[in-house]
């Protein structure tokens, strides 16, 4: 069972002689839309009605964006640093990951424009998506959908509550006119990475999920010391 203080623990031990690389990182995709998590993008797309020059940068550019952000994160974890790696989602499938993050928050969206609560359920259900196609970007976007709701079956109170533990330090950014949110979005980002290899992990190791589906060798990827769950 995991809790968010050892993924916090291990989110600043992957950051540690790392930040200012996973800052940039987090910057350019910040900069281009690409938010904080899937929560907050859902339903800001569900309750905002952008221009249609904002939707298209936000489909053909900030999507793939995400899924890079995702995968360098997932490297970065494994001590493999590289900047590079936030542009991967143009160069790797890029079609079938914009089409399955498209779609995604088209769900949430939808189901946002219905109640605030159901959008609020279905982006935590699909939390793990752009992980997952970061993963393995070959990977269709509803089985996508399909291995994240497995993965988040009974655990989305507790990615609200891990997602929620953040707001302090994002109000704490904003004193600064917004500026200090940004130094706060790596920590994020690591966190949620972190989250996601257990859950991963966790539904390879209880045959839930065959790690070959996510172009993964068996046994997972063991986690680099001092990490713990």
């Amino acid at each position: 069972m995991w809790n968010r203080t050892i993924l916090k623990s291990n989110a600043k031990i992957a950051l540690t002689g790392r930040y200012w690389v996973a800052f940039a990182v987090s910057l350019l995709t910040s900069l281009l839309g690409g938010g904080y998590s899937f929560l907050t993008k859902g339903i800001h797309m569900a309750w905002t009605l952008p221009p249609y020059g904002d939707i298209l940068l936000m489909i053909f550019v900030s999507m793939p964006f995400v899924i890079g952000t995702c995968r360098f994160f997932l490297h970065n974890h494994f001590g493999v640093t590289d900047f590079g790696t936030v542009f991967s989602g143009f160069q790797l499938n890029y079609s079938n990951g914009v089409g399955a993050m498209f779609v995604t928050n088209l769900l949430i969206g939808l189901w946002s424009l219905l109640l605030v609560v159901p959008g609020i359920i279905k982006a935590l259900e699909y939390t793990m998506v752009p992980y997952l196609l970061a993963d393995n970007p070959s990977l269709p976007g509803s089985r996508a959908r399909e291995i994240s709701r497995m993965m988040t079956n009974g655990e989305k109170w507790n990615i609200l509550v891990l997602e929620l533990s953040f707001l302090g330090w994002f109000l704490l950014g904003t004193l600064c006119l917004g500026v200090g949110i940004l130094f706060v979005i790596p920590y994020f980002n690591a966190t949620m990475t972190e989250l996601y290899i257990y859950l991963r992990d966790r539904a390879i190791q209880t045959n839930m999920l065959n790690p070959a589906e996510l172009g993964l060798v068996q046994p997972a990827q063991e986690y680099r010391q001092p990490y713990q769950y």
